[in-house]
């Protein structure tokens, strides 16, 4: 009997040493950013022994992986890492005389996920004073704030590398805001960049979201503005094609692993000829392709697919359909939806699938609760018809009603459905944005006003770099400029292989609010 108890004691607490550990269920996610609650050496200690242990005590456990990944010390030098609970100790070699920069990243979590606010910074120095340079900026992407991206900056007096193949001297991370900051920098040149580190190999590679400066940093005593970083696609990451087939006898389908942009999109079929090519906005890793009548049974091959310039490889053949398209087109949608209209914009309606472009010159229905604009019809793309009006739409709640027996698909199938109704409402573009670019960049300069959820609103600044953006709706708007140095009217995002820098771009701060009638002056965009 007493066997068989200790027995079963023992299976007893061989379980509960193998049941996993968890924290108890119910109670408020854990949303708290981790903090740093102390370090050593103490923030800007002088004459620091060469063989100290730097150590930092986080507010909580932390993911230790991730952290270990955002932690840098520049100069750059190996790191020995030792976890104890909460606590991180480093172990580095450090030289005489020289000041050291520690920095845990934006991308240190703890294990819920939870990231850093901001970079943390130690400086201390082996010697008996600290470097003083600083230099600091933004990181946009999409003139959105771009949190957790890499920042490195090179000391070009000190380096003889490749700026984005070599380590730089200086590693951090930008903020939750996009803001990023280098400390305790000794004077010099610098060349500062920022990257997405998708795949967390610590390299800026070529399909990655890369910003490069439009000039170099001289650093001084004095606080150094490195301007605004803006991420780009150096080279277009190409979705994989999964799957081509016949639709019917006048559609191909090609299916993507992701969405593509079918305007980026060139494809040829050995024998047989193509018509057309789109996509539905809510299924953009489809692409539909209206081509010449197949013929039943016969094999096509994909004789050449690229997206963008770049090559996408496809050796399997595609064998024609004999089903005829019965399926009637429908109206999906109007663009922009859901967004109050300036008295100039124009309508854009959305069918499901290619149509015929027919002339619609008497298109719109007039009754009495509804009205017929006069202006002009064009197809943008094969699923999109265009409507510029002759003369603004007065400001005021509309109704539009369209006649759908004037559109039918390719194969002639006649628009399904009822009426094509639209209601929208036309704001008073009354409002105004007027000030002036700050930059030291030669070349034309261009301004623009994005509205939360609607147009861009584009101009170009006059001889004293100044600006008016008249006829604006109420509403919120991000502001941004940048130098056109190279006069081809979009900015160049720059390049690493060989290097070039970018063209000078600046960011307005916070969004401007605008009031029906109001009238914004004096704003400033710096274009470093």
């Amino acid at each position: 009997m007493n066997f068989r108890f200790t027995l079963l004691g023992l299976c007893g607490m061989l379980l509960l040493g193998c049941a996993k550990i968890r924290p108890p269920d119910g109670g408020p996610v854990d949303k708290e950013p981790p903090r740093i609650l102390s370090h050593y050496p103490s923030a800007d200690q002088l004459e620091v022994a060469r063989d100290v242990e730097v150590e930092i005590v986080f507010s909580e456990a932390m993911d230790r992986e991730r952290s270990e990944e955002a932690l840098f010390i520049s100069p750059a030098g190996s790191l020995e890492l030792e976890w104890s609970g909460s606590k991180l100790r480093i172990a580095t070699p450090l030289a005489a005389e020289r000041t050291y920069v520690l920095t845990v990243g934006t991308g240190a979590r703890d294990l819920r996920g939870n990231s850093l606010a901001q970079s943390f910074t130690l400086a201390f120095a082996t010697g008996v004073q600290l470097d003083q340079g600083l230099v600091r900026g933004r990181v946009y992407r999409a003139n959105e704030s771009a949190a957790r991206v890499h920042v490195w900056a090179y000391d070009l007096g000190n380096f003889g590398g490749r700026v984005g193949f070599a380590q730089p001297s200086y590693q951090t991370q930008s903020g939750a805001d996009g803001t990023y900051e280098f400390t305790r920098l000794a004077p010099g040149r610098y060349r500062v960049l920022a990257f997405t580190d998708e795949n967390r190999n610590a390299l800026p590679d070529p399909d990655e979201w890369l910003a490069l400066p439009a000039a170099d940093v001289v650093v001084s005593d004095e606080a150094s503005q490195a301007g605004d970083l803006v991420l780009d696609r150096q080279q277009i990451a190409v979705p994989e094609l999964k799957r081509v087939q016949a639709v019917h006898a006048a559609r191909i389908l090609l299916l993507f692993a992701d969405a593509v942009d079918p305007a980026q999109l060139d494809l040829v079929f050995e024998g047989l000829e193509v018509k057309a090519v789109y996509a539905v906005p809510d299924a953009l890793q489809k692409v539909y392709v209206e081509t010449a009548l197949q013929e039943s049974g016969q094999t096509y091959a994909l004789r050449h697919l690229s997206i963008a310039g770049a090559s996408v490889l496809w050796d399997e053949f595609v064998r024609g359909s004999a089903r005829l398209d019965r399926v009637a087109p429908s109206f999906v949608a109007r663009h922009p939806s859901g967004v109050r209209l300036a008295p100039d914009d124009q309508l854009e309606l959305l069918f499901s699938e290619a149509m015929r472009p027919a002339v619609l010159d008497d298109f719109w229905i007039e009754s009495d609760s509804t009205q017929a604009p006069l202006g002009r019809w064009h197809w943008p793309a094969p699923n999109r018809a265009r409507f510029v009006a002759d003369a603004p739409l007065t400001p005021g709640m509309h109704r539009l009603v369209g006649d759908p027996e004037l559109l039918a698909d390719r194969a002639g199938n006649s628009l399904a459905g009822e009426l094509i109704k639209l209601d929208f409402e036309v704001g008073a573009a009354t409002a105004a944005i007027r000030g002036k670019v700050l930059s030291e960049q030669q070349g034309s300069v261009q301004v623009m006003a994005t509205r939360k959820g609607g147009r861009v609103y584009v101009g170009w600044t006059d001889r004293e770099r100044r600006f008016a953006l008249d006829g604006l709706l109420a509403g919120s708007y991000i502001l941004s400029a940048f130098v056109d140095r190279d006069g081809d009217g979009k900015r160049g995002a720059g390049s690493l292989d060989p290097y070039r820098p970018s063209e000078p771009y600046g960011r307005y701060g916070e969004p401007v609010d605008l009031e029906t009638g109001q009238v914004v002056a004096a704003v400033e965009i710096r274009c470093y």
